[in-house]
């Protein structure tokens, strides 16, 4: 009786969340409105500034760190904190399954003068294994790197860490 008296109350609740959500979507305020208007204004502004320079760099970044047969030296250029992850990206350059790596990038998407979201696939052996993921790169200097947070995350799927995480 009282597991479905508590079922019963998570279910109105989780209603109850739901139809607020819709009813402040639909909301007809003109301030939402306005507001709306120019956040898509300046989302139109920002993805027609990335430039074709801006895009090879942050593809060629994320082509080069994937490349499983680049040197490791190579791949640390390309990766924020690098030097950091150095260690990591020596022993997979050893790692025969690590040398059949590669990515594709199919977009590039400025946040900021420093910061993209990038929605890359990442290959083995041609083949992809993870299509369509959410990455970041961030510009260093004069140079975009595939993004820390980015490497972490593939870390994390393979049960892996680094300091630089």
């Amino acid at each position: 009786m009282r597991d479905s008296l508590l079922r019963a109350a998570v279910a109105c609740c989780g209603s109850a969340v739901i139809a607020a959500a819709v009813l402040t979507g639909c909301s007809d305020d003109s301030s939402a409105v306005a507001s709306t208007s120019a956040a898509s204004s300046s989302a139109a502004t920002a993805a027609a500034s990335v430039d074709s320079a801006t895009t090879k760099a942050v593809t060629d970044a994320y082509v080069t760190f994937f490349n499983g047969g680049a040197p490791a030296d190579q791949r640390i250029a390309v990766v924020e904190k690098g030097q950091v992850f150095a260690p990591v990206l020596q022993a997979q350059a050893g790692n025969p399954q690590a040398q059949g790596t590669s990515a594709t990038v199919s977009a590039v998407k400025p946040v900021d003068a420093t910061h993209a979201d990038v929605t890359y696939t990442l290959l083995m052996g041609g083949n992809p294994v993870l299509p369509d993921q959410t990455g970041q790169a961030v510009k260093d200097g004069a140079q975009w790197k595939v993004a820390a947070t980015t490497f972490c995350a593939l870390l994390a799927l393979q049960g892996g860490q680094s300091p630089a995480c």
